[in-house]
């Protein structure tokens, strides 16, 4: 009889992992020269000028965009190096869950920059 190795899961599995971290790395580098372009040609004078253009919808939702992809990003990345390096189970599932909890605490931070109105 021979003896087969096993699986541990879906073969599709790794794909979408590959495909969150390719698209969520081109949003970012896109940002990113979108933001300095931005900057370089109109920069805001002053902090009145600032708040103005980050208090526009269009500006707010690709920032949104971009710390939503930043997350996913630095999720899909810890999560493959976790899973490649540490092989305990236990250690594993304590580290992802703090890693899961930092990265929440992250997006409740950029939520709170994105909507909470900051007095003049």
């Amino acid at each position: 009889m021979m003896n087969r190795s096993r699986g541990s899961g879906s073969a599709h599995r790794g794909l979408g992992e590959w495909l969150v971290q390719r698209l969520t790395a081109v949003y970012l580098a896109g940002f990113v020269l979108w933001l300095t372009t931005r900057l370089y040609i109109a920069p805001p004078p002053d902090h009145v000028a600032w708040k103005a253009w980050m208090s526009g919808g269009a500006v707010r939702a690709v920032f949104a965009l971009f710390f939503l992809a930043l997350v996913l990003h630095a999720w899909a990345g810890m999560r493959s190096v976790f899973l490649d390096y540490l092989k305990p189970l236990w250690l594993r599932f304590v580290v992802q869950a703090i890693t899961a909890i930092v990265l929440l605490l992250c997006v409740f931070w950029a939520a709170q920059i994105l909507l909470i109105p900051v007095a003049a």
